[in-house]
């Protein structure tokens, strides 16, 4: 949720608010959706965060063009994100956007491509954008919805909320967290910046448990020699 939130502000900065929601608006937008569809708020948000790239998706339209992508993909078993591309296109450039949607099988009338070449041609943008959303609320409108009413939809949305409670939780433990994270990183850097001397350390004892084999093997050998030299000398007396 919170890096969710995250990129939508970052998006609304980099856009200058061209869309003309703010960021509590879009959350309660995708809060309500959650309650009525099969999406979770946090998936609903970025799908917005992505469609504010489309700049010429004004407020007038951005709630109907969100509803629309959540039909789309619920009907056409796909993800947000490709339906907010496929959406987003269509309406950010209406003419084209005729076109791209035929491919995934979107029909627009001969007099519905007409209306939205010239509402365009004469900088009506909005009204092609809502000629193009009244076409997709005919083909896929309430899906999301009626799927939310389903079992499985009842399922996800029970997930959903417990998931909001878990989220309440983590935002009041969130400071001692964080403050945690921060020790355990900071210690860990000093770990790793310790590293050069416990490696140098290693070396000088490695090399030290070296020599003192190698001197073992040596006493050891001696020893034995002058073992055998006085068992030789014991026989021989």
């Amino acid at each position: 949720q919170i890096l969710a939130e995250t990129q939508l502000n970052a998006v609304l900065k980099s856009t200058a608010g061209v869309a003309g929601l703010t960021a509590k608006e879009l959350t309660g937008m995708a809060s309500a959706l959650q309650k009525q569809t099969r999406f979770g708020d946090e998936a609903i948000i970025k799908a917005q965060s992505l469609m504010l790239t489309f700049t010429k998706v004004g407020k007038e339209v951005f709630p109907d063009a969100i509803e629309a992508v959540l039909n789309m993909s619920e009907a056409m078993g796909q993800d947000l994100q490709q339906g907010v591309i496929q959406v987003g296109k269509a309406l950010n450039d209406p003419i084209l956007g005729v076109t791209a949607l035929r491919r995934v099988g979107v029909q627009l009338s001969d007099q519905q491509v007409d209306l939205v070449k010239k509402f365009t041609e004469t900088g009506q943008i909005a009204e092609a954008q809502k000629i193009i959303l009244s076409e997709l609320e005919t083909q896929f409108g309430g899906v999301a919805k009626a799927s939310g009413e389903t079992m499985p939809g009842a399922l996800d949305q029970m997930n959903h909320a417990v998931g909001d409670v878990s989220e309440s939780i983590g935002k009041v433990f969130s400071k001692v967290i964080i403050e945690a994270a921060d020790d355990v990183t900071e210690f860990a850097e000093s770990v790793n910046e310790s590293l050069p001397l416990l490696q140098g350390f290693g070396n000088t004892l490695g090399t030290l448990i070296e020599k003192a084999g190698l001197f073992n093997i040596f006493t050891g050998n001696t020893a034995f020699a002058i073992a055998r030299t006085n068992t030789e000398a014991k026989k021989a007396a």
